[in-house]
């Protein structure tokens, strides 16, 4: 028995992954049969290093053509797949996984995580970021990383809307409700949201507790259509209250979303 299975009664150890990626090439990061993904690749990478392919939580489950410079996964190993790990630790695994996944996935760090750390359960917030192309023209350098929208925006409007959704409120207008889970609440504490401009470009920031299915892009599509002149900035408390799907204006693509942070209350390994 080595160190690491002598700390531990069941001889399992929990492995922090923290990654990023492009997901113009993947339909999402949940694993899905038949089609790419982000876990369906880590996963194969995973088993082809350690022997076995972990059960992975993560973070985030991002849609299908949705980016991520900071993702982070966590999964169980033990037996042969720790003694693996051993003596180079988490630190070579990175490495063996850039060596397999990059350039679409990248690994930024692996460590070895406290038993309790669960990198959905022990976050206690997500940061997101979308990006706008606001003129005549798209940039074709950046097709798949921002939304492209030739009519004019008005961000001083966008940035009212955009305050309406700071605090807790039931967003079940701005959420696809899960199929196996139609019960589940939609009650979400967004922290900051934010629209910034620089030339042609515009960003949004915004920041909650967590985030329901296309809760952001949802937002994304209210703001522009503020932007735009239709509706209003101050129509969204009767969009939230409407708790209907068809009170919103419609969602933006995913292409221009990318998860940015997830924070941790004691964010250590």
């Amino acid at each position: 028995m080595n160190e690491h299975e002598a700390a531990r009664g069941d001889g399992q150890r929990t492995v922090r992954l923290d990654m990023a990626y492009r997901g113009t090439g993947f339909r999402g990061f949940a694993a899905n049969e038949g089609v790419r993904t982000v876990a369906g690749e880590l996963g194969a990478a995973l088993e082809r290093i350690l022997g076995e392919a972990p059960l992975l939580t993560v973070a985030g489950r991002t849609d299908a053509g949705v980016h991520a410079t900071e993702q982070v996964v966590s999964f169980r190993i033990g037996g042969e797949g720790l003694r693996r790990l051993d003596p180079a630790g988490p630190p070579r695994l990175a490495s063996a996984l850039n060596r397999i996944l990059n350039p679409e996935i990248a690994v930024a760090a692996a460590a070895f995580a406290d038993d309790s750390f669960d990198a959905r359960h022990s976050a206690s917030s997500r940061a997101y970021e979308y990006r706008i192309r606001n003129a005549v023209h798209p940039d074709p350098r950046c097709a798949d990383l921002e939304w492209h929208v030739a009519a004019p925006l008005d961000i001083g409007q966008m940035n009212v809307a955009a305050g309406h959704f700071v605090g807790e409120h039931d967003f079940t207008s701005f959420c696809r409700r899960p199929k196996d889970r139609p019960d589940a609440s939609l009650v979400r504490t967004v922290s900051r949201a934010r629209w910034s401009a620089e030339g042609a470009q515009m960003r949004f920031e915004i920041e909650a507790n967590a985030f329901c299915h296309q809760m952001v892009r949802a937002i994304v599509g209210q703001c522009v259509a503020v932007g735009r002149g239709d509706p209003a900035a101050d129509d969204v408390p009767a969009v939230l209250s409407a708790r209907s799907r068809d009170a919103a204006a419609p969602i933006a693509p995913p292409h221009g979303l990318t998860l940015v942070a997830v924070r941790y209350p004691d964010d250590a390994y």
